[in-house]
């Protein structure tokens, strides 16, 4: 999920590469952390490699913190407090006070020792850039180890956040103001290209459209999944220690996950494919005319400039969830799937010949 939407809308567009460089242009100085931290020199997804796994360490260590008693939480937060305002104000505080202390004179720090400022406020804001950058990384992490719900409902909110300010920044009014900045922006334009992805030798989607859906696919998938792990690592935990080495208990459990993991895979895929087929719905009606009757009317339609806005494909993925409303009245979905699970039960429930068993044969002479 994270590496869908940093290579769709980051990299190359506004990753902290890009901006680090222009803090560095503005200040005249390198900042403090390395290239080889930042990323910084590297192109395409190989500048979030090192900030990836640096990110997945500070998950762990916080899931790890979380595991551990009030009394020691409480420690380490405050040592992290201490060490922090060691970091920003250590060396100003030393200066200054031994200073003072030899020169027996009671005064203000002087310019070299304000200067000693310079280096924690610049390390402290490059690590809260890539903070930023790393936060549904992190809290995704914290998540998973920590089997914290919120953490990963953060994560997920913050990834939809992205998305939000993504999208309001490349709006046409907003996009001008920004200048050189908006200019760099990944958009998706109002006009749509020509679809390009499909199945069955019909195109419905463009690449954009298709990179779209697969951020949001993956972010259920993500949810899902996380939710699914958490809740099944807590029903494991709360049964009695019999029961965990009981076989029927291990077999339950591993149903309920197979069953999990087929429902989140085939729904969402199901999911992913039926968002496909509405944004190219359209496409779908006018290659059936085109081929049933061979008029010229389909083709002339199709090239409108009308279908190829936004709102074309809007007025697709409507008409796509009527027919398919209308398809409840006139198809009896129950009774198919009253039958599927007849036939899926019966081939479940018939009697398997043991490999252990001797198979007699009767001769008749």
């Amino acid at each position: 999920m994270y590496l869908e939407v940093v290579s769709t809308y980051v990299v190359g567009s506004i990753d902290h590469t890009m901006l680090f460089a222009s803090i560095e242009s503005l200040i005249g100085d390198d900042l403090p952390l390395g290239d080889w931290f930042t990323g910084q020199g590297r192109t395409g997804l190989a500048r979030f490699f090192v900030p990836l796994a640096i990110g997945l360490g500070v998950g762990g260590m916080m899931a790890l913190i979380a595991y551990q008693t009030p009394k020691t939480q409480q420690r380490i937060k405050l040592g992290f407090i201490i060490g922090l305002i060691s970091l920003l104000v250590g060396r100003l505080l030393l200066g200054w006070l031994t200073g003072m202390l030899f020169s027996f004179d009671l005064r203000l720090p002087d310019d070299g020792e304000l200067q000693t400022l310079e280096w924690p406020l610049l390390m402290i804001m490059s690590l809260l850039i890539m903070f930023v950058y790393l936060l549904p990384i992190i809290m995704g992490s914290r998540g998973i180890w920590g089997l914290s719900r919120k953490s990963i409902a953060w994560a997920i909110g913050f990834t939809l956040l992205f998305l939000g300010i993504h999208a309001i920044l490349t709006f046409p009014l907003i996009k001008a103001q920004l200048g050189d900045y908006g200019g760099a922006l990944a958009t998706l334009e109002s006009q749509i290209s020509q679809p390009t992805i499909g199945f069955f030798g019909i195109d419905l989607v463009t690449n954009e459209q298709f990179d779209l859906i697969l951020i949001a696919v993956l972010i259920l998938v993500f949810q899902e999944s996380a939710f699914g792990v958490i809740k099944y690592l807590e029903y494991a935990f709360r049964l009695p220690e019999s029961c965990k080495r009981d076989p029927e208990y291990v077999t339950q459990m591993d149903n309920m996950l197979n069953t999990h993991l087929v429902h989140t895979f085939g729904f969402l895929g199901l999911t992913g494919l039926a968002t496909m087929v509405a944004l190219g719905f359209h496409s779908v009606l006018l290659s059936l005319v085109s081929d049933t009757t061979g008029s010229q009317w389909a083709g002339q339609v199709s090239e409108s400039i009308e279908l190829s806005l936004t709102y074309g494909l809007v007025i697709s993925a409507v008409m796509f969830l009527s027919i398919m409303a209308l398809f409840r009245f006139l198809i009896p979905w129950q009774r198919i799937w009253g039958f599927t699970y007849s036939l899926r039960t019966k081939n479940s429930d018939a009697p398997t010949k043991s490999t252990n068993e001797k198979e007699f044969v009767d001769f008749q002479i």
